[in-house]
């Protein structure tokens, strides 16, 4: 009886411990951690009514740095971007160049809604919030030359996400040179962004005239709103995964944003990025 009771709990023991090692694989293949590290350019144009009503034409460098982490259901990204350069309106007889630095934080939540995965694509809603900092320079405009604005937007969001492969295939160069085309992994994503609410902190006067030097006030006359859909934000990347887990992404993004039509110093921004990344496997 002794033996047979020994040998049942050695038997429990042998299955509770290879479901915990299996356990731990599954964890392990439904985890990663990656850092992305992407340049390009954007360009886009933007109208601040409260300097000037006319459209200006952007060149904007862009620097971002990422960090995702997808762990069971759920999938957290950080983004860090900085978009340096110019703004610039040409009339018939002037033109008018503003430099341009900002730098937008978000942080995201999505998680995985597997219903729909039998279709091959894998579905994300998600939340986000994200701050965006402006500063303008146009000497053009005397006493309006500095323009600064702070926009702090609560987000819904949805990603959708699909990978495939292409499989090995014998090739021929010029119908010539054979050659053997490796195996190759693709992922290619789909975002849209809505900022459901937004605080834009940004001067609340109409015209130039009304900021004088003469204030001691670092930001005079700057006012808090708020602003209900204030845009949209969408983001088109297609990734080569290589065999060591690492990745080579190209991205579009297109963003919109206004503050407003019957607002009192409106501001209208477009935006187009082109993006290369690089993207680390960390674990």
């Amino acid at each position: 009886m002794k033996n047979k009771k020994s040998f049942i709990l050695i038997l429990f023991l042998g299955i509770s411990l290879t479901s915990i090692g299996q356990t731990d694989t599954v964890s392990k293949k439904i985890r990663s951690n990656l850092i992305d590290i992407s340049t390009g350019i954007a360009t886009g144009s933007l109208r601040d009514m409260s300097t000037s009503p006319l459209f200006y034409t952007g060149l904007l460098p862009v620097i971002n740095i990422g960090y995702s982490n997808f762990f069971n259901k759920n999938l957290v990204q950080l983004d860090l971007n900085s978009y340096n350069g110019i703004y610039i309106k040409l009339t018939d007889d002037d033109s008018y160049l503003s430099t341009a630095n900002s730098l937008n934080a978000e942080l995201a939540y999505y998680r995985h809604y597997t219903d729909y995965d039998n279709t091959g694509l894998k579905h994300y809603p998600g939340v986000s919030i994200n701050n965006y900092t402006s500063i303008r320079v146009n000497s053009a405009f005397n006493n309006a030359a500095f323009a600064f604005e702070n926009i702090a937007s609560l987000n819904i969001n949805y990603l959708i996400t699909k990978d495939f492969t292409v499989k090995a295939k014998q090739k021929k160069l010029l119908w010539l040179v054979k050659y053997y085309r490796k195996e190759k992994q693709y992922l290619a994503s789909f975002k849209i962004g809505i900022p459901i609410y937004s605080l834009i902190y940004r001067p609340g006067y109409t015209n130039p005239g009304n900021l004088t030097l003469n204030n001691i006030i670092l930001l005079p006359d700057y006012k808090v709103t708020n602003k209900v859909f204030s845009g949209m934000n969408t983001n088109l990347s297609l990734s080569r995964i290589l065999e060591n887990g690492n990745r080579i992404k190209f991205t579009y993004h297109w963003e919109f944003f206004t503050s407003g039509k019957y607002s009192l110093n409106r501001l209208d921004m477009s935006r187009h990025a082109l993006l290369f990344s690089l993207v680390f496997k960390i674990n």
